[in-house]
């Protein structure tokens, strides 16, 4: 059946139960949403459906999972328990309610969700329980659906994950081979090849689930994920764009505050903006971001909006605000190379914008203010932080310090730095959506190298930072650069040509467009 209004579909889901016509409707129309993340449209349904008939077991169940969000890291037990024991006081009470077993498999497997034990058990004994239902009713695709889901929530960190991520990826696309309008298939498949070795079989899903789920802002933003790890920045910016667009006009429809709006979309339509040249489409987001930052306050304080009006936790603080400004601001004058933007500047929103501040005064020449971001950025990866924080910090410490060596003329030193620097970066996990840290080490290596003269050498690094983040637009320049200082003619006209490709709609007048053009126009 496909679910939503009329120019608003949210998929097409088969999902039979027991309730009456009317709450069936409801209910089809919450587990749509719930597949495409949009929660509290899918509460709402959920609660519809308890309305019309309040004993229908699978509406309660629904809006139980609802509290759960494993792939944004968040979930509130107490609510979801709340939602069971409107149903009744005990699992073997709201069991009874349940007319079919595979209607009580579900129920038991969400109250396995939000029984005794820490997270990792719960969710483990969850995935069993789907696991068992997939068995009983292998042509239960809403549960093959949701099993796929329940393994992706397991997912170690790292490439340990690669073999769960295929299984899961392979669960969802048997769904989405039968079902080509599933949104939990479609969405699944894109979360479990969310990786640069995997992210090519998710191509046709990702092309496929903003058209299935447009209804839904977080189904538009999906699909960058895909785009992002391919280096099609195109597409990525337009579906975020879409996303963010989307998430606008779902906040003011709900009479919601400018808190509700997707700011995470915006933060990844920033760095594709970035990666197409368009620095001044970046400031606008950028932009919007201050904006908000100036009406939305911690519930419960005095000012213009709050952001405690979802019960899902789906919204951004002022913290969160502040820390996209910190990381926007950084990707900005790093990409940019407008060092000049922080002269002088000392006050920093996020370990991002601390270490462009380090960046630009190296780059400018004042080195006791880089040598402070050093310090702080050492602080940062102190073993009482947190772990990926810490890596991060270590890193750009580790970079900032090959840039006062290197400034200092002291290349050796800046070299072993860098090697340092790589080393650290090669043992983190391969990147998720925008790369971090917000300068790779590979990239600058090769920037460092190329500037020294040193430009063969520098080839390797930068192919390595295309490796880890393909079609990346300084990584593009600077091996094209690199190929024409070390004779490689053909090699740099082909490099400058994919990085005129992906700066088609930049901004008139960079310099890096003028150069690119002219080395081509020699040729």
């Amino acid at each position: 059946m496909e679910i939503g209004a009329p120019g608003a579909p949210l998929g097409t889901i088969v999902f039979p139960t027991s309730g009456t016509p009317a709450a069936q409707r409801d209910f089809l129309r919450g587990v749509a949403w719930l597949h495409s993340f949009g929660y509290e449209d899918a509460i709402e349904a959920f609660r519809a459906a308890q309305r019309r008939e309040p004993q229908f077991a699978m509406a309660y169940w629904g809006e139980a999972m609802c509290f759960n969000q494993p792939l944004w890291f968040h979930e509130d037990v107490s609510q979801g328990r709340a939602a069971l024991g409107r149903l009744g006081p005990t699992p073997q009470a709201r069991a009874a309610k349940a007319p079919t077993r595979r209607e009580r498999m579900y129920l038991s497997a969400v109250e396995s969700l939000y029984g005794e034990g820490d997270k990792r058990l719960r969710y483990q004994a969850y995935s069993n329980a789907m696991a068992s239902i997939v068995s009983e009713f292998p042509a239960d695709e809403e549960a093959q659906a949701f099993h796929a889901l329940s393994l992706l929530a397991l997912l170690p960190r790292g490439d340990a994950a690669l073999p769960l991520r295929e299984k899961a990826g392979a669960i969802a696309e048997g769904v989405f081979r039968r079902n080509a309008k599933h949104p939990g298939a479609a969405h699944y498949i894109l979360h479990a090849y969310d990786h640069r070795t995997l992210a090519p079989r998710a191509l046709t899903a990702a092309r496929m689930y903003a058209t299935i789920a447009p209804a839904a802002s977080h189904a538009l933003h999906m699909p960058a994920h895909t785009f992002l790890q391919l280096g099609y920045w195109d597409e990525a910016a337009a579906t975020d764009q879409a996303s963010w667009d989307a998430s606008v006009a779902w906040a003011a429809r709900k009479g919601l505050s400018t808190a509700s709006r997707d700011f995470h979309s915006l933060t990844w339509l920033h760095y594709e903006a970035i990666q197409q040249g368009r620095f001044a489409k970046a400031s606008e987001a950028l932009r919007l971001v201050e904006d908000a930052m100036k009406v939305v306050t911690p519930a419960g304080q005095p000012g213009g909006h709050h952001y405690a009006d979802s019960e899902i936790g789906r919204v951004s603080g002022p913290l969160a605000l502040r820390n996209d400004r910190g990381s926007m601001r950084a990707r900005s004058v790093i990409e940019s190379e407008r060092w000049g933007d922080m002269k002088g500047q000392s006050s920093f929103d996020n370990i991002d914008e601390l270490f462009a501040l380090g960046m630009s005064a190296a780059k400018l020449g004042d080195l006791a203010r880089a040598e402070s971001a050093i310090k702080l950025c050492r602080e940062a990866a102190a073993p009482a932080q947190e772990a990926g924080l810490r890596e991060q910090a270590a890193i750009m410490a580790t970079e900032l310090e090959a840039l006062v060596a290197f400034a200092k003329g002291r290349h050796a030193e800046a070299f072993e730095a860098m090697d340092r620097a790589t080393g650290l970066q090669a043992r983190m996990p391969q990147p998720i959506g925008r790369p971090y840290p917000v300068k790779g080490a590979d990239e600058l290596y090769g920037e460092l190298l190329l500037e020294a003269g040193r430009a063969r050498e520098a080839i390797v690094w930068f192919e390595r930072a295309l490796a880890r983040t393909p079609n990346r637009s300084r990584a593009v320049l600077g091996l094209a650069r690199a190929r024409a200082k070390a004779g490689d003619t053909a090699g740099s006209v082909r490099a400058y040509k994919q990085f005129l490709a992906n700066w088609k709609q930049a901004d008139p007048g960079l310099p890096e467009i003028r150069q690119a053009r002219a080395v081509i126009g020699r040729k």
